[in-house]
């Protein structure tokens, strides 16, 4: 790994940092890249927010058809986009 992350390594790490420990230069590229990147670091509060509720959401049988639906329908779009 260099000595600058891009963000779309950036990125990468912080999805890696929820599902393991980060290498000490991992960990120290990653500070330094969200010190100067407001939209990785915007990303990085949302995957942690992300991390700590998903397991208190509600499972797909206790959601409404209408909002099932809504989601499905999300997804695809959103996958069209990539």
């Amino acid at each position: 790994m260099s000595d600058k992350l891009s963000c779309r390594h950036t990125t990468q790490l912080i999805s890696d940092r929820e599902e393991r420990p980060l290498t000490w230069f991992e960990w120290f590229c990653l500070r330094l890249h969200l010190l100067g990147c407001d939209p990785c670091s915007r990303f990085g509060r949302a995957v942690s927010w992300l991390h700590r509720t998903l397991p208190f959401a509600p499972n797909a049988e206790q959601l409404p058809p209408a909002a099932r639906e809504r989601i499905r329908l999300a997804l695809e779009e959103a996958a069209k986009e990539e």
